[in-house]
């Protein structure tokens, strides 16, 4: 039996990890900051829509570091695939808030793209097999964000 090292996690593992800690950084802060300008704005209302929306960008920033911190730590496919599936649900944010918040979502999508390119290469990634999980988050969460339009101006 072979005496094999623990994994030992290397600056470009920590680097691709800085990059999903700025995503949610920069996605809580813009959220905020689209937050406040909406209670600004007399005769508009924050809630359901956009509140939501900048609520499910944020949380989802969230979940993409949690899944980074675990995938740079547990080297498990699952999370690496977790984190193709939260990429592919900032697709639909930045199409269907093109002229709002589709900029903003854009620069998370990209910061949150190397990282999990990153962490891809680095597990040697059956890349279809991921094109398909950023697929399914794209569509999952294109359906849930129609529920939440849908929802809201019944």
């Amino acid at each position: 039996m072979e005496n094999s090292k623990p994994y030992q996690p290397g600056w470009v593992d920590y680097l691709a990890l800085g990059f999903s800690f700025f995503a949610v950084v920069f996605s809580s802060w813009a959220a905020l900051s689209v937050a406040s300008y909406q209670t600004q704005v007399p005769g508009e209302s924050l809630w359901p829509l956009p509140g939501l929306v900048l609520l499910l960008w944020v949380l989802l920033a969230i979940f993409g570091f949690v899944s980074a911190y675990l995938c740079m730590n547990r080297l498990t496919v699952k999370w690496q695939r977790a984190l193709w599936v939260i990429l592919g649900t900032f697709i639909p944010l930045m199409i269907l808030g093109a002229l709002s918040i589709g900029t903003l979502v854009f620069l998370v999508f990209l910061l949150f793209l190397i990282s999990t390119l990153i962490f891809s290469i680095r597990q040697r990634a059956m890349w279809l097999v991921n094109l398909g999980f950023l697929m399914l988050g794209g569509v999952g969460n294109l359906t849930l964000l129609l529920i939440i339009i849908s929802l809201s101006n019944a």
